[in-house]
């Protein structure tokens, strides 16, 4: 994939939407992972490409406690170097609040306490969109989409620059990003992306300990579990082909591994009928 013009690809149909409909303001909660970063990145970009459009990006870290601290060290970097304007608001002490509330009537489980703090950012980034006039920045990518690793209401939101890029493919464009568009390790662009691009992903919510792999495909990378999403959705209504490629993939991955993540995949396929507007991947993509 040409990842030079997926970048400005994205840049230029982000600028356009946001003409289109007259938003001056682009809202993104950043986590300091590698999604957040990117679209930080590709935001930033609209604005310095389109100083004529008067936009504004404006960045906020919202952590809790469940937030490592390497995580916030990567959520400020980020900022520095993509957002006009950003800052820190800790939403402990909120979560803390409704959770109790919550569980005045029902008992919690960690999937339930890591939807309240997906809910809880998205309160505060809809009420900065508001009184802005401005967009809040889906950054959930392909492979989360069909995995149904986000929340509704929550981390999803209105506009999704990479919602067409498989985890891996968004990996690929951070590293073009950080080595052609600011090769310069000195620059504080280079060092936020190069940061999100070797920190570990997680949810940032606290629901299971070692990353995002240990909850979808222990011991594997996301290039096996965006290979096994692909080619099962490729191969999905055609018999002949959906046999021949489960014979693959179970040869290739183990069937365990594949029937895991495939289980994650039909089971959200319900978070799925109601989606952020996303670019599609045959802007840029062969």
């Amino acid at each position: 994939m040409d990842y030079n013009k997926v970048f400005n690809t994205l840049v230029e149909v982000t600028a356009g939407y946001l003409t289109d409909h007259g938003l001056k303001t682009m809202v993104l909660g950043l986590s300091g992972g590698l999604d957040s970063t990117v679209t930080a990145a590709i935001c930033h970009q609209v604005v310095h490409t389109h100083r004529e459009l008067g936009l504004k990006l404006i960045g906020v870290s919202l952590p809790c406690t469940s937030n490592t601290a390497e995580e916030n060290d990567s959520a400020r970097r980020a900022m520095e170097a993509f957002c006009d304007e950003w800052w820190t608001e800790n939403l402990q002490a909120q979560y803390l609040l409704l959770r109790a509330t919550c569980e005045q009537r029902l008992p919690s489980t960690p999937i339930s306490q890591g939807n309240i703090k997906a809910r809880l950012r998205m309160i505060y980034l809809y009420n900065i969109a508001s009184v802005t006039g401005g967009l809040v920045m889906d950054t959930d990518n392909l492979t989360e989409h069909n995995l149904g690793f986000w929340t509704i209401h929550g981390d999803v939101a209105d506009y999704n620059p990479i919602g067409g890029l498989w985890k891996h493919e968004v990996y690929e464009l951070c590293r073009h990003a950080f080595t052609h568009l600011w090769p310069d390790a000195a620059d504080p662009r280079h060092q936020a992306l190069r940061a999100a691009h070797d920190i570990m992903p997680t949810d940032g919510n606290g629901v299971a300990d070692g990353g995002d792999m240990a909850q979808i495909a222990p011991g594997h990378t996301y290039e096996h579990v965006d290979d096994i999403l692909a080619s099962y959705i490729a191969a999905k209504g055609d018999p002949e082909a959906e046999a021949a490629t489960m014979q693959r993939l179970n040869a290739d991955y183990g069937a365990e591994t594949v029937e895991r993540v495939l289980r994650r995949h039909r089971n959200s396929e319900f978070k799925r009928k109601r989606m952020p507007i996303v670019i599609p991947r045959e802007t840029y993509a062969p």
